[in-house]
């Protein structure tokens, strides 16, 4: 498995402020070859240092300054440092498992509204006008383009509903999950390419056999995620629905497994299901969205795709976006530093780019959607990286991060 090795170095130094040189958030983000609006740039450089433990020396060439929620350095100044801490720690960023679970039903082969109706296609599973797109061949093309963005450290695999133009379901995925290897898009781009949609909508064992694979069989480390997708509700196994919402999915949830839900055009009946799998499965996107059980046209905490005002591609195409920047890892273990308890006001973050540069990123305490920095989870375990910070990492994947510990933590202002 490829995963990044995380620094965790707690034997640093900090340079004076005085006669430091910087470089500008939006200059650094340019020389990564990352687009950054002007406005964004502005907006991610106003933050101050709260560096206690700095000296007030002269500090020399390249030494750090203090301002900035991104700072670039050189090599430390010859005056006004002093050590912090002494260990150093090596840990690994948390892996990203995605297992995609889609619908190949017979409705699949129906064209979106508002060329035709859900309606329509319940009674005739077969497109209105064949030189338009199908259902099907925007989630081909959706599919392709979201695999085509995600790192190639990324595991990425894909199962089939129905596996039997009716209403079986795989034990294991058509696509085995596996790092994004050029191989692997390849075996996955093959195999979407040669679904022909028939059948039923098994929902539930799709996902409940999902769920065994990536636990049972796989047993892999870091951050798991099932993303179910479907144009339809439960057609095989009606009386699991339940069981399905208050028992597999929370337990899946439990041991890491979490589900997001995408509804495509002609899921409207199954809304109330889709949202509360959402809900149970740790995605909702909204937390006071409705996962009621009845009635069962109503739900929003899942991707709902059935307005026939939508652009289902275009939809689709921002959702699975959405998904990928949130399953994507920007998330670490913060491990025992050295053995010694965690002043966890003194843990400062940076990141040394594959171009040189090295940057350090500061605490922000905001929402992550709205920060621009690092942040503890909950129970302090894990170091979330948010924003700007969490891009410049994914999308240079042999850079470095460090942990230092000991100097007063640098905090967006």
């Amino acid at each position: 498995m490829n995963v990044r090795k995380l620094r965790l170095i707690s034997a640093g130094f900090f340079g004076s402020s005085g006669g430091a040189s910087s470089r500008t958030l939006a200059s650094l983000v340019l020389g990564l070859g990352i687009a950054c609006s002007a406005n964004r740039a502005s907006e991610l450089t106003t933050a101050t240092t709260t560096n206690a433990n700095s000296s007030t020396g002269t500090g020399g060439t390249g030494g750090t300054t203090g301002t900035g929620i991104f700072q670039s350095s050189g090599s430390g100044g010859s005056g006004g440092t002093e050590a912090c801490a002494k260990n150093v720690i090596e840990g690994t960023l948390e892996p990203t498992n995605i297992l995609f679970v889609i619908d190949r039903s017979g409705s699949m082969n129906c064209n979106p509204p508002p060329l035709q109706s859900s309606s329509a296609c319940e009674l005739n599973p077969v497109p209105k006008d064949p030189t338009k797109p199908s259902r099907w061949h925007i989630v081909v093309d959706a599919l392709k383009k979201a695999v085509a963005k995600m790192p190639t450290t990324t595991n990425v695999g894909i199962s089939y509903f129905n596996s039997d133009d009716a209403c079986g379901v795989a034990s294991s995925p058509a696509v085995p999950l596996g790092p994004l290897s050029a191989a692997q898009r390849s075996v996955i781009g093959s195999s979407i390419d040669g679904v022909i949609p028939k059948g039923a909508t098994p929902i539930v064992g799709a996902v409940t056999l999902g769920y065994k694979h990536l636990h049972e069989d796989l047993k892999l480390p870091g951050n798991t995620f099932v993303i179910l997708l479907t144009d339809g509700a439960e057609t095989c196994a009606k009386n699991l629905e339940e069981t399905l919402v208050t028992k597999t999915v929370p337990l899946a949830l439990s041991v890491n497994i979490r589900t997001f839900v995408i509804g495509a055009p002609g899921s409207d009946p199954a809304r109330s299901f889709l949202s509360r799998i959402a809900w149970a499965g740790g995605t909702p996107l909204d937390p006071q969205c409705n996962h009621g059980a009845a009635p069962a046209n109503v739900g929003d905490c899942h991707f709902d795709m059935t307005d026939p005002n939508l652009d289902f591609a275009t939809e689709l195409t921002a959702a699975l976006e959405k998904i990928s920047g949130t399953a994507l890892s920007c998330e670490l273990e913060l491990p025992n530093a050295g053995g010694e308890t965690i002043d966890y006001e003194k843990v400062n973050v940076s990141f040394d780019s594959s171009m040189g540069n090295h940057i350090e990123l500061f605490q922000d305490a905001k929402a992550c959607a709205n920060a621009n920095g690092w942040q503890y989870n909950a129970d302090k375990s894990k170091v979330i990286l948010c924003g700007v910070a969490c891009e410049l990492v994914k999308t240079d994947p042999t850079g470095a991060l460090t942990l230092e510990f000991g100097c007063t933590t640098q905090v967006a202002q």
